[in-house]
């Protein structure tokens, strides 16, 4: 048994946002009767107040630019050496040789033949659906974490901080070998530490 090789990655902390978004009441529908119809208040009752949505303005897009920027480069980084680990892992894959198992399961239809496929088959696609996305779900999910700072909502911060530090450990972790393990940094694991 291979000695287990230690790979350590920084978390990340949720930024102090001063600006805020701007907030605006707005409408939402709620089914009246038998048809939906556009409503002021919350399900149509005014003890639950207003909706509202908010909107950027030049303050809160400027506040949060810098912090885009230099999370975007990281990402990259780890993209980029990812899609390395990734043509190295599965160079030379072939669809043809990667079957398992075909069989025709309706007698009354011989022609449609249904292909099991190997566990490394259908592991590179799912590491292959992963790297087609992964940069700008990270990125929406950090833009999505320092707006919900800028709108006041400070208790969702820990969710969304989780979905980051999740989306990045998935890439961290792709086409690595068996031995290698990739932790973050610090006492506090942030993947467990909302667990109760």
């Amino acid at each position: 048994m291979s000695k287990i090789f230690t790979i350590t990655i920084s978390p990340f902390r949720a930024p102090f946002m001063r600006a805020s978004m701007t907030r605006q009441d707005t409408v939402c529908k709620q089914r009246v009767g038998y048809k939906y119809e556009y409503c002021e208040y919350r399900y149509n009752k005014r003890a639950l107040g207003r909706p509202a949505m908010y909107k950027d303005n030049p303050a809160s897009l400027a506040e949060r630019a810098p912090y885009n920027e230099k999370f975007a480069k990281q990402v990259q980084r780890a993209f980029d050496k990812a899609v390395i680990r990734f043509h190295t892992q599965y160079a030379g894959i072939n669809y043809h040789e990667e079957i398992t198992r075909s069989y025709a399961p309706y007698a009354i239809a011989p022609n449609a033949i249904i292909h099991e496929m190997s566990e490394k088959w259908r592991q590179y696609k799912k590491d292959s659906n992963l790297l087609e996305n992964v940069v700008s779900r990270l990125t929406i999910k950090y833009d999505t974490l320092m707006c919900l700072a800028q709108q006041g909502k400070y208790k969702f911060i820990s969710d969304a901080l989780y979905d980051v530090h999740k989306a990045y450990h998935e890439l961290q972790s792709m086409c690595r070998p068996d031995h290698h393990e990739v932790v973050y940094k610090g006492s506090k694991n942030p993947l467990t530490a909302n667990l109760k």
